[in-house]
């Protein structure tokens, strides 16, 4: 289930943006006035899991690719039985560092939006503490992007990501997360 989504400079959201979607149950609503951003959210999750093209925001047209660098980010809530494999142990220690990381953990450019995040999992724990917590989408150029949880507080995801970064290259553990796209 996916519960959340940043988005970076992806149509009507301008820099870094958490969207909550769910409280953890089997319900998800998408409600607010014309022009805030409804429509946007599930055309990110149609780009990023069905390939279409991504509308980008009018700051990356005036600054370009390179310097605002978008992303789509869903958050993903799983059962361990959702992935399989010799990967698990990955998924493991991001979904660990996921529900404990704190506020001082984070960037200070980042703090508002995880503020947001932390309320929504705060309160997802409650009834979810036996599952996976996962932020794992891509950037505009295909390169795996965990979204603000890239900080140097967690080695394993910092190293992982500029090593992919530089290679180009999906490794096998992200492609059991496109199975479940």
């Amino acid at each position: 289930m996916i519960i959340g989504i940043f988005l970076r400079n992806f149509k009507t959201y301008s820099g870094i943006n958490y969207i909550p979607l769910t409280n953890g149950h089997s319900f998800c609503g998408l409600v607010g006035n014309n022009g805030i951003g409804k429509s946007s959210v599930l055309e990110s999750l149609d780009s990023l899991l069905n390939g279409k093209t991504w509308n980008y925001n009018v700051v990356v047209k005036k600054s370009g690719l390179n310097t605002v660098k978008p992303y789509i980010v869903p958050v993903y809530l799983l059962s361990f039985n959702q992935i399989k494999g010799k990967n698990t142990e990955k998924f493991k220690q991001i979904s660990d560092y996921v529900w404990n990381v704190e506020e001082n953990d984070i960037s200070l450019a980042t703090r508002v939006h995880f503020k947001l995040f932390q309320e929504q999992r705060n309160w997802i724990k409650i009834s979810n503490i036996d599952k996976l917590l996962i932020p794992l989408g891509l950037s505009y150029d295909g390169v795996p992007s965990l979204s603000i949880f890239n900080t140097n507080k967690f080695e394993f995801a910092r190293k992982y990501v500029e090593k992919i970064s530089s290679e180009y290259k999906i490794p096998e553990w992200i492609e059991d997360i496109k199975k479940i796209y």
